[in-house]
């Protein structure tokens, strides 16, 4: 998709993945849960398959962290394992689950598409970007819907907090300062657009197997 020129390079990658992006955010397993016609499990299976992701590429960034070509991302206030353990310690009890369920299809394959992509550091950079400038962007209002929605309670909503984050709006437009520079290369931006692109659309498929999921537990309790 040819772009102008002057156009900053991380403007041109959220134009990019705009259709896939929006394909993810109005799957019907998202849309219902953030409207409040699911449930607190649900909610919970959700952030135990992102328990997985985010537990991959953070091994991974953890690799290349000294890498100075992508060092300059890969910043640890950003991360989310430990916060989702946290978060997981109080809901999957709360379930009738003494441990974090397995990935899902979906999931599995996200995670290895995480994995393979440390191989070229461009690459993890976009699920990098996919995954903590989303949780910036929207994870204050996530974390208030589900809180009023299924009475989630503070103590498990840690996903969605960042303390040592505390102006979100600059911490993010340095971050898309980072990717202009990053992505003035051509090759740097191609792989970094492709990338993005298909994280978005291994995100969707974690929301179809989540609504298949919970179709088919419903089907089982009926």
């Amino acid at each position: 998709m040819p772009f102008a020129s002057d156009t900053p390079f991380s403007t041109t990658l959220r134009k990019a993945t705009e259709a896939e992006h929006g394909a993810a955010e109005s799957s019907e397993f998202i849309t219902t849960l953030m409207a409040g016609d699911r449930s607190a499990r649900d909610y919970t299976l959700l952030i135990a398959q992102y328990a997985h992701l985010y537990r991959a590429l953070e091994e991974e960034v953890a690799n290349l962290r000294d890498l100075p070509e992508v060092a300059d991302f890969f910043d640890p206030a950003l991360e989310r394992s430990e916060q989702l353990s946290r978060d997981l310690r109080v809901l999957l009890p709360m379930h009738g689950m003494s441990r974090c369920p397995e990935p899902l299809p979906a999931t599995a394959r996200y995670v290895a598409a995480i994995r393979a992509a440390a191989a070229e550091p461009t690459r993890l950079v976009a699920h990098h970007y996919l995954r903590y400038l989303g949780d910036l962007s929207g994870g204050l209002a996530i974390g208030r819907l589900v809180a009023r929605h299924y009475e989630i309670p503070p103590e498990a909503l840690n996903m969605w907090r960042f303390d040592s984050i505390t102006k979100p709006k600059v911490y993010k437009d340095a971050y898309r300062g980072k990717l202009d520079a990053f992505g003035a290369q051509p090759q740097r931006a191609a792989a970094l657009l492709d990338e993005a692109r298909r994280g978005f659309t291994w995100n969707k498929a974690i929301f179809e197997d989540l609504l298949f999921d919970s179709k088919t537990r419903n089907a089982g309790a009926a």
